[in-house]
């Protein structure tokens, strides 16, 4: 059957942080959300995303952290997926510690550590899952 994805209503804005995978670097993007489901959104944006650790500014569906899955462009636009991590409060604490400190030379202080808890929360998520 599949997971249940909800069309976006009304035209929602999410401001948000990629973490690429390539090379650590962060990028800042607005994306307008396009659908919703209890383990991720699809985006549309301007310009296409890298795979990497995405850190949404304010919460969807509860969540502030996921991964890019997919990314193509459709048309003018970019389509991407970007499925939930879920994250102990305390884990989700140190990454936006992280994420939030001035950003003077566009890298990540501590890549290894948030790879840690960002591997711990999916651990965790598979362990929870339903089988």
């Amino acid at each position: 059957m599949g997971v249940r994805r909800y069309i976006a209503a009304t035209d929602r804005k999410c401001s948000l942080d990629v973490i690429s995978f390539r090379d650590l670097q962060w990028t800042n993007y607005i994306v307008r959300i396009v659908d919703l489901s209890v383990i991720g959104i699809g985006i549309e944006v301007h310009k296409p995303i890298q795979p990497g650790i995405v850190w949404l500014k304010d919460r969807v569906f509860g969540q502030k952290c996921g991964t890019v899955v997919w990314c193509k462009q459709i048309g003018a636009l970019y389509r991407a997926g970007i499925q939930f991590i879920h994250l102990t409060g305390q884990e989700e604490e140190y990454i936006r510690s992280q994420i939030e400190l001035p950003k003077i030379c566009n890298s990540i202080r501590d890549p290894d550590g948030i790879i840690a808890a960002l591997i711990l929360g999916i651990n965790n998520d598979l362990n929870n899952s339903p089988h």
